[in-house]
């Protein structure tokens, strides 16, 4: 089973043609190997180790930041638990963890639960090739603590994780374009569901072309091996969704899954 590296993401983003960001939208961008890189969503997750993962995703691209700390400051890669990771639309992942270098730099973490920063580094894919990443920004970037109920709320999302159950502090739903990106997290573990645009009411198994459900915690994500989707409405003029998921990963049982969102 392929593994991905994927967190929740949250939020429409505006995005100008430049580095800069379009208005108060949250935004995780870069330049990579002088390729613009634009994140459809993103969001930020606290781990059980204390540390801090962002992400960014587009439909087939990854882009992972992990820092040590909660706190405003820079962060070295690979020192202590300090990691970028970058997995491209061919599959290939490349990481700082053997032999890149770079750093993020946090410069504001606001009361609200918001991350902004900067970030460059070059990451490699072991025996075959090395990218470079510049001109990093992450703005504005909304961050689930656990102490609060839905941080970001899309609406609701609920399941068993191998029988106790999952409560979630952020629940996100994004059209990304090609697909509806539909999850919920707690602070230390994130449900993803994937579905087409245009999905229609009806009973889907997992993994098949266009679906999918994956379970994360931190850096580590587990695909569905099997499962089943279930869309009960799905109103596209009022962008609204429902319907019930359980899955089985290599490790993991989630059962007993519902959503009803609506998503931006």
């Amino acid at each position: 089973m392929k593994k991905f590296i994927l967190l929740l993401f949250v939020a429409t983003i505006v995005f100008s043609s430049c580095e800069d960001t379009q208005d108060n939208a949250t935004v995780i961008q870069a330049t990579i190997d002088s390729t613009f890189f634009r994140a459809n969503g993103a969001i930020g997750g606290g781990n059980e180790d204390a540390s801090v993962t962002l992400q960014g995703l587009t439909d087939d691209e990854v882009l992972t930041l992990n820092f040590s700390d909660n706190t405003s400051g820079t962060y070295t890669f690979n020192q202590g638990n300090n990691y970028a990771i970058f997995e491209s639309a061919s599959g290939l992942v490349y990481t700082t963890k053997d032999g890149g270098s770079g750093s993020v730099t946090v410069s504001s973490w606001d009361t609200a639960g918001f991350i902004t920063g900067d970030f460059q580094f070059v990451a490699i894919a072991a025996g075959l090739d090395t990218i470079y990443v510049d001109k990093g920004i992450f703005y504005r970037v909304p961050f689930g603590s656990g102490e609060t109920n839905n941080t970001t709320n899309a609406g609701s999302f609920s399941a068993q994780l191998d029988g106790a159950p999952f409560v979630t502090v952020t629940v996100t739903a994004v059209d990304s374009g090609n697909s509806l990106l539909i999850s919920g997290a707690t602070a230390s573990g994130m449900i993803l569901l994937r579905l087409p645009t245009e999905v229609t009411v009806g009973n889907y198994s997992l993994p098949s072309t266009g679906f999918q459900a994956t379970y994360s915690e931190g850096s580590n994500s587990e695909n569905a091996n099997n499962g089943n989707i279930s869309v009960v409405s799905h109103d596209t003029a009022a962008r609204t969704i429902s319907g019930t998921f359980s899955f089985v990963t290599d490790t993991h049982e989630i059962t007993n899954g519902q959503f009803q969102v609506t998503y931006e």
